[in-house]
């Protein structure tokens, strides 16, 4: 090993991803910003991903390995055995862009006082449909409407602004001379970089994205590893603590690419925690993180109380879809109430009932779905 320090640790757990990693990795190697270490933690893969890594040949890249305990296991393995004082993550079925450890470094370089910066960036849904920029889609698209269903002013549009970045960030500012020469080489000469405390945002749901974000070690001593007792949505714990002790600072330019599928068309060998057969548990571990750092610290919310129920329909209607008649009726008896929206829950909840057979139950309801989408 050198003796040589670098200033950037990038983590990045894989498990049977061998049909994309070298994409992941490669993305790394391709990085402006060269004064980096690539920790890869191979999780127990049964495939060629250790061979492929360790034919690289690439003495920046690490590799450890561990028998299979779940990519928080693995990440946390990573962050134990890195050296540098930033540290970083990436998934090893997505794909940085060039610029993204330049621009991020220059400003915690710039800004001794932060302890973590992260980017937007983009969703790749491998059917030919543009990809989705994200933060603004899901707080313009998704969170905004969301809050306006439950009655909540909490994301309103600060007055004379368009901007809606700024329902969640309390100031923006132009990119100034750290990173300038950055963003005029990524073609977004009129980048804006967004501060605030955004941790009472984060109970709609993700505000930036793991892979994304640079954060200092000492942040990371303040919030502590990934919890590891459940296999998804632990990100969500671990990006929300950070929005509740450390100022958020988000560089409005995409900085990473997150593919949905290995290439155009085709499925991942190894497929997402939070799609297909795994979104159920998915749901129900991020509801979990909810209560704990939401509604657990606040039980008399009544606008937490209301955003929960809306989280069980989301749940039970996941499970539904999926077959798990028994966990969807548990589910959509806590979402139910006679409001919009929550009202769903009744014949959604009777139709588990109803329909005895787990897998006819999801052929149904999936079936009602796809004509009640089309009929809107």
């Amino acid at each position: 090993m050198s003796a040589h320090t670098p200033q950037v640790s990038v983590i990045l757990p894989t498990y049977n991803r061998g049909d994309v990693l070298l994409r992941a990795v490669r993305s790394v190697q391709a990085q402006t910003f060269t004064d980096w270490e690539l920790l890869v933690i191979d999780d127990g893969s049964t495939d060629d991903s250790v061979a492929r890594v360790r034919a690289l040949g690439d003495p920046r890249i690490r590799l450890l390995q561990q028998a299979n305990q779940g990519v928080y296991s693995a990440r946390n393995a990573g962050l134990d055995a890195s050296r540098a004082d930033w540290l970083t993550f990436l998934d090893s079925d997505d794909e940085w862009l060039p610029q993204f450890l330049a621009l991020t470094t220059a400003f915690l370089r710039s800004h001794p006082q932060a302890d973590w910066v992260t980017t937007e960036f983009l969703e790749d849904l491998g059917d030919g449909r543009p990809r989705i920029r994200h933060d603004l889609h899901d707080i313009g698209r998704d969170f905004v409407p969301f809050a306006r269903r439950i009655g909540s002013t909490a994301l309103a549009m600060p007055h004379g602004e368009t901007d809606d970045y700024l329902r969640v960030y309390q100031h923006r500012e132009p990119v100034g001379g750290w990173g300038r020469a950055i963003v005029d080489g990524m073609e977004a000469p009129d980048a804006q970089v967004y501060h605030g405390h955004i941790f009472d945002a984060m109970r709609w749901g993700y505000l930036n994205w793991l892979p994304i974000t640079l954060l200092t070690r000492r942040a990371l001593e303040r919030i502590g590893p990934f919890t590891t007792h459940t296999r998804s949505a632990a990100d969500y714990r671990f990006l929300s603590l950070l929005a509740r002790h450390f100022e958020a600072h988000m560089v409005a330019v995409p900085g990473a690419i997150k593919y949905d599928k290995a290439a155009p068309g085709q499925a991942l060998v190894q497929g997402h925690l939070a799609t297909g057969a795994a979104s159920y548990r998915f749901e129900v571990n991020k509801l979990g993180f909810f209560d704990e750092l939401f509604l657990g610290p606040a039980p008399g919310d009544a606008e937490l109380a209301r955003l929960r129920r809306h989280f069980c329909l989301a749940t039970g209607h996941r499970a539904l879809s999926l077959g798990l008649r028994r966990e969807a009726i548990g589910w959509l008896h806590g979402a139910a109430a006679w409001e919009p929206i929550l009202w769903t829950a009744w014949p959604m909840g009777w139709l588990a009932r109803l329909v005895p057979v787990d897998r006819v139950a999801a052929k149904v309801y999936n079936g009602w779905l796809t004509l009640w989408n089309r009929w809107r």
